[in-house]
Order: C-alpha cells, then structure tokens, then sequence
C-alpha cells in the first residue's frame, strides 16, 4: 500500500512537468526542515528532539519520557566546509573578493555548531542557530548547488523550552532572532512562538500554535511552509503503527484576510528497517491555487530506536527532500540535510 501511494503520487505530479520548463533552486547548506518540508509542512502535531521547536515548541520533546536527566549537542560540518569554499571566492554579501579573511573563516567554523537540548523531569531546553531563510524570490533566482548565499544574508536563530504540564499536556515558549546581513553588519529582529501539545491517546497527537514574526520578516516562513505573522495554525497526527505517521495542519486560523485562511497541509511519513523513512507531503496555496508535492527520504540514527507510537528523541543524520511548486510554470526544489549528534 505504502509503495503504490508514493508511486501514485509521482506519476500524478511528475508527468505535467516534461511540458513545461523547470526553475530548480537548492538548499544545501544546512537546514533542520528537510523532514517537515517533505511531510508538506504538516508538522505542528509532530514530536521531534530539534526541528519541532521550530514549528510547535509544544511538540519539542528529546526523551519519550521525563525521567532522566540528558543533553545532546547538534553538529553539521557541511555548512562550515561549503563557507570556507565559497567565501575564498566571495564575501558575505556575495561580492567577488577572492579572498577568505579571519572574520570569515570564524564564521564558517562556527556554523559547524547547530545547536544544543537538555531535558530535566520537569522541561526541555533547546537551541538552533544558522537557520536558513528560505525565501522564494531571492533563492530561486540563484542555482548554486552547495552554497551558504542565502544563509550568509539571511538566516534566524531560536532558543526553545517545553514544559510538561500532565502526561498528556505539553507547553512550549520559543524566541527566534531573524538576520539580515549587509554592508558588514547584522541586523537582528526578534520573533516568538507559542505552542501547545495535547496526547489524547497513543495513537493521536493534537497541536496547535501561535507564530509571531517581525515585521522586516514577515515572509521569512512563508514560501515553503505558508507561515504568516500573527497566525495560529493548529495541526493532528495519526500512528496506526509504530512504523506510520499521517499528520494535518490547518494554518491560520484566526484571520480571515491573510493568504493562508484554513489553508491545508498534508503529510505522510513511513519508516523501513528501523533505519530508513520514505516522505511526501501535499498542499494548495489559497491565494494562487498552486499545488505544492513533496517527497523525501531520511536515514536515521542506527544506535536508537524510536519508541512505539512516537517520533522523539531522534532527528535524521541524513535527509534529502524534493518539492515542486506550481506558478504557471513548474519550481523544483532540492532540500539536503546533515545532522550529527553527541
């Protein structure tokens, strides 16, 4: 059933793309999302040990349980190797210089630190950094493969905290500093994010959250996720099994006025061997009418395994995700991720 699904999807979406020309823009240098993008963004009823703080920081969850006390530390060296290529041949702003200077090579050696979590009996704490912005005119007017253009301009740090409420209530508070660079300096904004996490049985997860951006980044996670600011979007998820996930997000739900009124997302996730999961997510913008279809792939840690009926306390160590987006022509994306964990 699992593979006719995938196969049947490719062959709906795929066939109208031979006919008409393809954008192709890349995400590579490093990103938690690739997972959330693959499953439609649908990813507000999803626990997850990083990326879910990202949407719902009442989903952010490093252990099944509370009752031990543990941190990890989140390492991507793909992003500091691609810094120091490219900005040996260009500077932060993407001008031809080439040279690397000292500001330049700390740089890129710091993004090789992604983040951080530590949970106690009673919250979870994280921290992600160099999150990149994927914003829609500025990257699919770039085709660089393995590039840190987009991430050296623009990109948003957050910090998050869930506390358990009841074994099946979770709160999350989450702050995110959004990033512009030019002319040598950054330019910080601040957002927040507020989220709710409800387990009403083992088999269904509920959430629901409130997305507020800054105003000189409004669209930061609009152009593949359809977040707007002031916007609770609230989202359910389904196991039939340990192997199976089904999630639905319904975004904006308190404005009417907004591009994205109950405008919905959809999502599947299905896991092989213990050590594999196969992706695809579907959603149509409300504005334009577009249809946006996403498929992906993810390994996962081989020295854990998930617990039953849940997503947490694990991330992908590799994930690669592949999104076309329909604007009277066809935009496909190209989303990649490393994780490394301690």
């Amino acid at each position: 059933m699992t593979r006719l699904y995938f196969v049947l999807l490719f062959i709906l979406y795929s066939v109208p793309c031979f006919a008409r020309s393809i954008e192709t823009s890349y995400v590579t240098s490093g990103t938690l999302r690739a997972r959330a993008l693959a499953m439609g963004s649908a990813y507000y009823s999803i626990e997850d040990d990083f990326s879910a703080g990202l949407y719902n920081p009442g989903a952010f969850k490093i252990n099944a349980t509370r009752s031990e006390r543990r941190y990890r530390i989140f390492f991507n060296p793909l992003t500091a190797g691609v810094g120091l290529y490219n900005l040996n041949r260009y500077d932060r702003d993407y001008e031809v210089d080439d040279k690397l200077t000292f500001g330049e090579t700390l740089w890129s050696i710091a993004t090789v630190f992604k983040g951080a979590v530590y949970t106690t009996p009673v919250v979870d704490i994280g921290v992600n950094l160099n999150e990149e912005i994927i914003d829609h005119e500025s990257v699919i007017e770039k085709k660089r493969f393995f590039s840190i253009e987009q991430l050296s301009k623009q990109s948003f740090h957050s910090a998050f905290v869930n506390f358990k409420i009841a074994s099946t209530v979770s709160f999350g508070i989450a702050g995110s500093l959004y990033n512009t660079y030019s002319n040598d300096k950054n330019n910080y904004k601040a957002g927040h994010t507020f989220g709710v996490m409800l387990n009403p049985n083992p088999k269904m997860k509920v959430g629901i959250a409130y997305n507020y951006f800054p105003a000189s980044s409004s669209d930061a996670r609009y152009g593949l996720e359809s977040l707007e600011n002031e916007t609770v979007t609230s989202g359910v998820s389904y196991y039939p099994d340990n192997k199976t996930v089904l999630s639905l997000d319904l975004r904006n739900l308190n404005k009417e006025d907004k591009n994205t009124a109950r405008e919905i997302h959809t999502g599947f996730e299905r896991k092989f061997f213990d050590r594999f999961a196969l992706r695809s997510g579907y959603y149509r913008k409300k504005s334009t009418k577009d249809d946006v279809i996403s498929f992906g792939i993810g390994i996962l840690p081989k020295w854990e395994k998930l617990s039953k009926y849940a997503t947490s306390s694990r991330n992908d160590i590799l994930s690669y995700t592949v999104i076309f987006e329909e604007n009277g022509y066809k935009n496909r994306w190209h989303v990649f991720s490393l994780l490394l964990r301690y």
